[in-house]
């Protein structure tokens, strides 16, 4: 243990170059198997329905029936939330470059009268009217990005790199997930007879470990979505009672950011309250307010009924798990940090319980 621990430290830096090349290299089957843990979700629900509908009857191609709904299902969800947000952020960011700054001009005027905000309000009309040209910035970046011919052939021989890079990646992870799919019973059987060959002692405790860890993650996925759902609706109700502008792009931002714990609703509103910004502050004003309310009401509802309960983890584990594995894995450990900490407090506590009688 001591030479083991020798080598590490002497060879720190090629451990870590080492370990980020395995891990870039299994990339794909790293998504693949994400992927394939969360359609197997809703393969099971498929599988239950196809049995009860058919009473037993078609065994054979009821795995690739139900495999090719839960495909369907999440392209079909994917391609409902691109075709909301993608042509109303497109919208938002053509006016914001189109007018700039110049639509906060009438609430300007309005300060105008105001001794306390006159000075400020007169030098923001300056400052719009007469510097603050995106068009003409839009126009300076992309001749300073043309001047430079060679330049601008390596960013984009690299963009298109990246981007089949990033389509190899993805074809080869759904089709190991399929893989995954097709054979997890005998994938299952596998990996248990591994593990009672080479750790008999420990075996029932290690599939143990790993049971707790599986349900953790499997009602931290049904609870966020179920979660993410029900913030969504209810962002979408209450911005047509406000009759604020893209609103059903606000309501499927902030139901989808909402799958990141406690702080993905207000990454949601940021973002959201930004676009609406560029149509009316005063109605970017109006949905802050009302995000805050419905927050309020998320996390001491909703959050606590849906997700914190089936859980079973204190609300500053939750918070504690986001802060530390955000910090450092960055927006997949914000996924991945709580039902990863939630598993670990139940074994904990679990143990506990034994020891103590």
């Amino acid at each position: 243990m001591a030479f083991l621990f020798y080598l590490a430290v002497h060879y720190w830096n090629s451990l870590i170059n080492l370990t980020g090349t395995i891990f870039h290299a299994s990339t794909s089957l790293i998504f693949g198997f994400i992927l394939a843990y969360i359609v197997n979700l809703l393969m099971v629900q498929y599988e239950r329905g196809y049995d009860y509908l058919l009473k037993g009857q078609l065994k054979k191609p009821k795995r690739g029936i139900c495999i090719l709904l839960s495909y369907i299902t999440v392209i079909v969800a994917f391609s409902i939330i691109i075709a909301i947000v993608a042509p109303q952020v497109v919208n938002a960011v053509t006016i914001l470059v189109k007018d700039g700054g110049k639509a906060l001009m009438p609430y300007l005027k309005k300060l105008d009268h105001n001794p306390a905000f006159s000075q400020y309000a007169k030098h923001l009309e300056t400052l719009i009217n007469g510097k603050m040209d995106v068009s003409s910035v839009a126009g300076n970046i992309l001749q300073t990005f043309f001047s430079g011919a060679s330049s601008a052939l390596s960013a984009i021989t690299g963009a298109l790199s990246s981007l089949f890079s990033l389509i190899a990646t993805l074809l080869f992870g759904i089709m190991f997930s399929l893989y995954l799919l097709a054979g997890k019973e005998k994938l299952i059987r596998g990996t248990k007879r591994v593990i009672n060959t080479y750790c008999p002692r420990g075996s029932e405790k290690i599939l143990y470990v790993a049971h707790v860890f599986n349900d953790a993650y499997r009602q931290f996925i049904i609870g966020q979505v179920m979660e993410a759902v029900i913030i969504g609706v209810l962002c979408f109700i209450g911005g047509l009672i406000l009759q604020l502008p893209y609103v059903a792009m606000v309501g499927t931002i902030v139901g989808v950011t909402a799958l990141i714990p406690i702080a993905g609703c207000y990454i949601g509103a940021g973002l959201s309250a930004f676009l609406i910004f560029t149509v009316s502050p005063i109605k970017a004003l109006e949905f802050l307010i009302f995000i805050f309310v419905l927050q309020q009401l998320e996390d001491n509802l909703i959050y606590p009924r849906v997700v914190g309960s089936s859980l079973g983890l204190p609300g500053i584990f939750v918070l504690a798990a986001i802060t530390i594995f955000g910090g450092v894995f960055g927006f997949a450990g914000m996924l991945c940090g709580v039902p990863m900490t939630s598993a670990i407090y139940r074994l904990v506590q679990n143990d506990m319980r034994k020891k103590n009688g």
